[in-house]
């Protein structure tokens, strides 16, 4: 996953790889070429592996992108638990404790890289 975050004048001020590590960045880049725009990879169960890559990037994304707010069933696939996360809390419509984002990249990062691995062998990416 690549993040740009954008400063106050607009300028793009610094890119984030979440979940991503430099020896995993080119394996999920080269696994992202094998998904699908939309829905399942061909052969799921042949594919068994890519289509758990699949389902856990799109975790990875929500939760980065929109702090697990559209995926948090779907977290499972990580072997992750919502309390395992330092996100957002909310109580009353008032934030209780901020997001710590570098333990977060830190706790989906070791979740992750197994999944993309044994895509990646799966497939003959690695």
């Amino acid at each position: 996953m690549l993040y740009k975050l954008i400063d106050k004048e607009g300028n793009m001020s610094q890119v984030i790889e979440w979940g991503q590590t430099a020896t995993t960045k080119p394996i999920v880049e080269k696994l992202d070429e094998l998904i699908p725009f939309e829905g399942m990879v061909t052969n799921p169960v042949k594919n068994k592996h890519l289509e758990k890559f699949r389902k856990a990037q799109n975790v990875v994304y929500d939760i980065f992108n929109n702090g697990l707010m559209n995926k948090g069933k779907s977290l499972k696939v990580l072997g992750l638990m919502r309390y395992d996360l330092a996100l957002e809390e909310y109580r009353g419509g008032e934030i209780i404790m901020r997001a710590n984002w570098d333990r977060v990249n830190e706790v989906v990062e070791a979740a992750f890289t197994p999944i993309v691995m044994a895509a990646a062998k799966e497939q003959g990416v690695v």
